[in-house]
């Protein structure tokens, strides 16, 4: 799993809960992959995609990790402390873009590659609806390797979804080839799979003509991903669900700290 070329990722979202009722969810999602500096981050691209800078479609960093620090030095960070050593080299992200200045990323994945190339780990990064952030990181030993995707579990400590408490244990799977992308979660409450996510996508390289070919897709995406989540959110609540408030200014919401 070694670095891309800035790319454009076209798929698709899945969410379905199996107790304590089943219930699925399905929205079509446009993703970009970018190095976040360096002399691989994307250069200007006149008005349609800007990185940094207004565009119609953008991304800026600034939406990512803390308001304290570098981008970069957040991610790398959040690996130290998951036990990775050694230089990290280029670091990419995928994540939705900014589509008239507006964007929200449910989970933001963050690729680190050592000098060599190699997948150095990986940063999930959630987003909650009460402008909070949290993260969960994963450090690769060297000669690992991702061909086979990279599996890991992680205590879930940060409040995302209100039919949801903040205890059990995520199970993610990542796998990316040059062309293809898939990223699974499961959250395990009580020895029992409560709810399972899935995206996939297919990668093509970032250009001005692929944001085109794609702009059915690409301009209603900020307004899809995020009302498709308050429909569903609303119908199971008619399915008689209970909801969990999360609790303000505690590790349940964590706004812009993490």
């Amino acid at each position: 799993m070694t670095p891309l070329p800035a790319s454009l990722a076209v798929g698709q979202v899945g969410h379905t809960r199996r107790v304590p009722r089943h219930h699925s969810l399905r929205y079509r999602m446009a993703s970009v992959l970018v190095d976040i500096d360096g002399p691989d981050a994307p250069k200007p691209r006149g008005r349609v995609f800007g990185f940094n800078r207004a565009g119609l479609v953008s991304l800026f960093t600034r939406d990512f990790g803390r308001d304290d620090m570098s981008l970069r030095t957040w991610v790398e960070t959040r690996l130290r402390q998951s036990g990775l050593e050694g230089a990290v080299g280029r670091i990419q992200l995928l994540a939705a873009p900014r589509i008239f200045g507006l964007a929200f990323n449910p989970i933001s994945v963050f690729f680190a590659h050592r000098p060599d190339g190699s997948l150095a780990g990986l940063v999930f990064e959630v987003s909650n609806f009460h402008s909070g952030r949290g993260a969960y990181a994963i450090a690769l030993q060297p000669g690992h390797d991702s061909t086979d995707g990279v599996r890991f579990t992680a205590e879930k400590r940060f409040f995302v979804s209100p039919f949801n408490p903040v205890a059990g244990e995520y199970l993610f799977r990542l796998t990316r080839t040059g062309t293809t992308y898939r990223l699974g979660i499961q959250l395990v409450r009580d020895n029992q799979i409560v709810m399972s996510a899935v995206h996939t996508a297919c990668l093509a390289p970032l250009s001005n003509q692929a944001l085109r070919n794609a702009a059915w897709l690409v301009l209603g995406n900020t307004a899809r991903i995020f009302f498709a989540i308050l429909w569903e959110a609303l119908k199971l609540r008619l399915k008689g669900l209970a909801t969990f408030a999360p609790r303000r200014d505690t590790i349940d919401t964590m706004p812009g700290r993490h």
